[in-house]
């Protein structure tokens, strides 16, 4: 079992402050930035007009995105070749507050234009993840029918390869996932980092049917997983593999819903997910963003710049965000200052959830060591009690065995014992061992007399 200790050490570092339960959460996307894009308005609007939560329908709209677009647009920024836009969002909100209410409005959002895109599929493994990318299909052999209705046709065979390339998955309830991904053997976790990032899925067994082979970034997918705030932990807990930095975070409450709903905008019309590409499409940045990502890069390699372990993707979150923003806004393949700042500013919101749920989570922590070594000091006070009211008893009685015993001829064990109170009978042998232990009586048989030799 997991100890307290284990848990506080388990935590990445807390910030400075963090609001309290009751307190304004930070983390929430602004009016400001609603207001930036034509795009986002329209995300915010289509979710107050459902009384939904806006950052909830903009975050998963983002991931499920992801996962429509094309495997061939990949971001360059000149850092470890060309970057996946797979997304990976978490809503986090008690039961009932719109995470799974706010997620599906992305599905009337915009729509798939391709029939085989795999939507809103739950996930149990990691071998599943990659399930959803496969399929079986007839490859020729390189022979041909000699005789028979197909004489002349290529002789074929069913082969299990990858059909799909476009998904995303929906976990309503993220403990679920947490508790999967722990289990001894799961590959869920691994599955999920690599997905992120858009490396290879699968894995090979003895029999052919078995095998599933995914090529790296030849599929996009996108994630959104809902958390109750004490369910989030386990997955900050495993900060050291790597898997909460590739997530975008976002609170599943909405102070900024309206009184009076505004108008359904209806679904997006043109977005990035329409654009099947067959061949490589690159979506270019800046060269001070460049320029910059190379500088940050190349110091944390060489070890002169320490990054916090939560920060360790943030300029990878970052070029993901801007480079989906320059597709959204129009189809730009180019990515532009504007894009930029304004995936600073989604991933500054998400740093501030994800922070004040490490905060929550040692504050869980400590009040849970607090109320440990309470109960542990309650207990030892008991057991102090106790042995003090032991200890009373005993020398009362050893005191009524002396001054019985002192009668001439002195007592029996059954006289004795009816002498005594019901309650403290049970008691007789210890008292009349602890009395003839200090040599005050003298046992023999059942008879009990005094010690007149005892030292006064």
């Amino acid at each position: 079992m997991t100890t307290v200790d284990e848990i506080l050490a388990s935590l990445p570092d807390a910030p400075a402050a963090a609001p309290e339960d009751g307190e304004e959460r930070s983390g929430h996307l602004s009016a400001e930035f609603y207001a930036a894009r034509p795009v986002f308005q329209h995300i915010q609007q289509a979710a107050h007009s459902q009384g939904r939560p806006a950052d909830v329908l903009f975050y998963s709209t983002l991931a499920r995105l992801s996962g429509m677009i094309s495997p061939h647009l990949k971001a360059v920024t000149g850092i470890s070749g060309r970057a996946s836009l797979n997304v990976f969002a978490a809503a986090v909100g008690p039961s009932g507050s719109g995470k799974s209410t706010g997620q599906s409005g992305a599905r009337e959002l915009i729509l798939p234009e391709d029939p085989e895109f795999r939507d809103g599929l739950p996930v149990g493994t990691g071998e599943g993840i990659a399930e959803m990318f496969m399929g079986t299909v007839d490859e020729p052999t390189g022979e041909i029918h000699l005789r028979g209705p197909l004489k002349g046709d290529p002789v074929t065979r069913k082969v299990r390869k990858q059909v799909r390339h476009n998904g995303y998955i929906y976990i309503d309830e993220g403990q679920t996932m947490a508790t999967l991904a722990m289990r001894q053997g799961s590959t869920l976790a691994e599955t999920l980092r690599r997905a992120a990032v858009g490396e290879a899925l699968g894995q090979t067994n003895a029999s052919e049917e078995r095998t599933r082979y995914v090529a790296p970034g030849s599929y996009s997918l996108g994630l959104f997983v809902g958390f109750q705030p004490s369910t989030a932990v386990p997955l900050l807990n495993d900060a050291s593999t790597g898997t909460p930095q590739r997530f975008f975070w976002c609170w599943s409450l909405d102070p900024s819903i309206p009184n009076v709903p505004p108008l359904w905008p209806g679904p997006i019309k043109d977005h990035p997910g329409q654009i099947q590409a067959a061949d490589t499409i690159d979506v270019m940045f800046p060269e001070r963003i460049r320029r910059m990502l190379w500088e940050e890069r190349t110091a944390r390699n060489r070890g002169d710049l320490e990054v916090a372990e939560l920060d360790g993707h943030a300029g990878l979150m970052k070029v993901k965000a801007a480079a989906l923003f320059a597709l959204m806004d129009g189809g730009r393949y180019e990515v532009t200052e504007e894009d930029w700042g304004l995936a600073e500013t989604v991933w500054a919101a998400s740093c501030a959830v994800r922070d004040a749920l490490v905060a929550r989570a040692r504050r869980e922590a400590e009040a849970e060591r607090k109320a440990a070594e309470d109960a542990k000091v309650n207990a030892e006070v008991r057991v102090h009690i106790a042995r003090n009211e032991v200890d009373r008893r005993m020398e009362r009685l050893v005191r009524l065995v002396v001054r019985h015993c002192s009668k001439p001829g002195g007592i029996s064990f059954g006289y004795m014992r009816r002498a005594l109170r019901t309650e403290d009978r049970p008691y007789l042998s210890e008292a009349v061992d602890l009395a003839e232990e200090r040599e005050l009586v003298i046992v023999e048989g059942d008879h009990i007399s005094p010690n007149t030799t005892a030292r006064t």
